[in-house]
């Protein structure tokens, strides 16, 4: 697997379809009300990436989630990537080139939805909301990062009743990244190790900011 195909928090290329929807109000309601209650969360996710040229997926993995600012997206397999978010910088393990990689959290999750949820006030500080309607039973809000900077320019959230089930994301260059959410438990007691990274020994560490 190739990095650039797991790290949506870096950008990358491609392409967003065309989406029609009915008006539903009370959306934006609903994520405000489930954001401001939230303390931690784990799911199983399932991850698909679309670009004019290409479709990958889907890859699956668990995420967890600790306020503020904390989270661990574990890709599964034994060559699967992780990500793991530690308060201050993010972190990214390639088991496949045995090589990390980390970055400033502020200047990697600006905009994106693990700001969204990972930060208190997020979505009143970094994002103009609106609600997008109802299509096959989802509620759905679009939030588009008031940041100009930002490597996305919307950021889609998708509700059944009030579970939250879908992410999803398009970046500058036009990728179009899905998160299909499942096993949803909401604040529930985390392992604090889940949000430590030690590089492993001997293998090869890159800073990018």
């Amino acid at each position: 697997m190739s990095k650039a195909r797991l790290w949506w928090l870096w950008p990358a290329a491609a392409w967003l379809a065309s989406l029609s929807a009915v008006a539903s109000a009370g959306s934006v309601e609903r994520l405000e009300n489930y954001l401001a209650g939230l303390e931690s969360l784990k799911a199983r996710f399932s991850q698909t990436i679309e670009t004019r040229e290409a479709y990958t997926g889907p890859l699956e993995g668990t995420f967890y989630l600790q306020r503020p600012g904390q989270f661990r997206w574990e890709y599964d397999g034994s060559e699967g990537q992780l990500i793991v978010a530690d308060g201050k910088r993010i972190w990214l393990l390639d088991r496949e080139l045995e090589q990390v990689s980390h970055q400033s959290q502020d200047a990697a999750l600006s905009g994106t939805p693990a700001e969204l949820l990972a930060e208190a006030g997020a979505l009143e500080e970094s994002f103009d909301a609106k609600d997008a309607g109802d299509i096959n039973g989802l509620s759905w809000i679009d939030l588009t990062p008031s940041d100009p900077e930002s490597q996305f320019v919307l950021v889609r959230v998708a509700f059944r009743g009030n579970a939250l089930v879908r992410l999803e994301m398009l970046d500058q260059f036009g990728q179009y990244t899905r998160f299909v959410l499942s096993d949803v438990e909401r604040n529930v007691s985390l392992d604090k190790a889940l949000f430590r990274f030690e590089p492993p020994r001997g293998w090869d560490v890159f800073q990018t900011h």
